[in-house]
């Protein structure tokens, strides 16, 4: 979650600054929170995904995770580029980058609604507890 909300957070950032000033250095701030956000996202999630499944699937989940992966980045790409070809002359990028960014407000939605585990179970042991019984 913290990936996707320093993400976004790099989003406003880089649109504010680029939208203020005129350097090349007004992207820098917002370039690198997008891309600590990305690098703190991306890797517990895919240990999420990996976790979740026994030891004789891990080829499989590992070749569709990374093809979900590609194919987010493939739209993220497809939805921007589309924004900024649409023939929005003036604000473009900020339209383009605003869009990336409420996608990212999605992502963290759906990331606070993953499942809380605490302990070593990884998922892919079975437990059943005993049905409680009043005393």
């Amino acid at each position: 979650m913290t990936g996707f909300a320093v993400s976004v957070v790099g989003v406003v950032a880089l649109v504010a600054l680029a939208g203020s000033f005129s350097t090349a250095w007004a992207f820098v701030p917002g370039l690198l929170l997008i891309g600590l956000g990305l690098g703190v996202m991306l890797t517990p999630s895919v240990n999420v995904v990996q976790s979740s499944f026994p030891e004789e699937q891990q080829g499989e989940i590992s070749g569709l995770s990374r093809s979900v992966s590609n194919l987010g980045s493939s739209f993220g790409t497809a939805i921007a580029g589309t924004i900024l070809v649409a023939g929005l002359t003036k604000g473009a990028y900020a339209v383009a980058m605003i869009t990336l960014a409420v996608f990212g407000l999605g992502g963290l939605a759906a990331a606070a609604f993953l499942p809380r585990e605490t302990g070593s179970n990884t998922g892919h042991t079975s437990r059943t507890t005993a049905p409680r019984t009043s005393a």
